[in-house]
């Protein structure tokens, strides 16, 4: 693909089709950490409960302000849930939010859709990614060196439909 810019070969851990291309998580996502600001749970208990505080595993309280108001991809930072995987790693957070330090904020770069990119985080083995074994953690440098295959815009769009229709019924399996 045009102006992805492509892996060493031997790093390669599939075969992927011709129109797609190998590249690391950190050149195709624009990284928004430093936009996020951790509240206590002291200073939470004194504002009111308007927009979703975003941790590394979703929604963990409400806030009378946000930092974000267009989707962006979280992908928890900390944690055991990184390698027991209790709950989804990468989620898409909409509407006006807040995020604390315990979540990387992500947006794409254009013609990556952020739902393929979430998909796919959440379909992989992180462990190679992830530090620490008391307090697991998945810092930038380590996120960002993880290989991710980029299909055209179209196909990211059909393997993302395809899993939205395949979830409920594995789900209720």
């Amino acid at each position: 693909m045009d102006g992805i810019e492509c892996c060493i070969d031997d790093e390669i851990p599939f075969e992927i089709p011709q129109s797609w291309a190998w590249t690391r998580f950190g050149t195709v996502m624009i990284n928004r950490d430093a936009e996020r600001i951790p509240l206590s749970v002291n200073e939470r208990e004194k504002l009111q409960k308007i927009y979703d505080y975003y941790g590394a595993s979703g929604v963990i309280d409400k806030v009378d302000r946000y930092l974000f108001s267009k989707p962006l991809l979280l992908i928890g930072e900390d944690g055991a849930n990184l390698l027991t995987r209790s709950k989804p790693i990468a989620f898409i957070a909409r509407g006006q939010y807040w995020v604390n330090n315990h979540a990387h904020v992500l947006d794409s770069s254009v013609g990556l859709l952020l739902e393929y990119v979430a998909a796919y985080i959440n379909a992989i083995n992180l462990a190679p990614y992830v530090t620490g074994t008391a307090q697991p953690k998945m810092n930038q440098e380590k996120m960002n060196s993880i290989l991710i295959p980029i299909p055209p815009t179209g196909e990211q769009l059909r393997i993302v439909q395809k899993i939205d229709e395949i979830f409920p019924v594995v789900a209720n399996m």
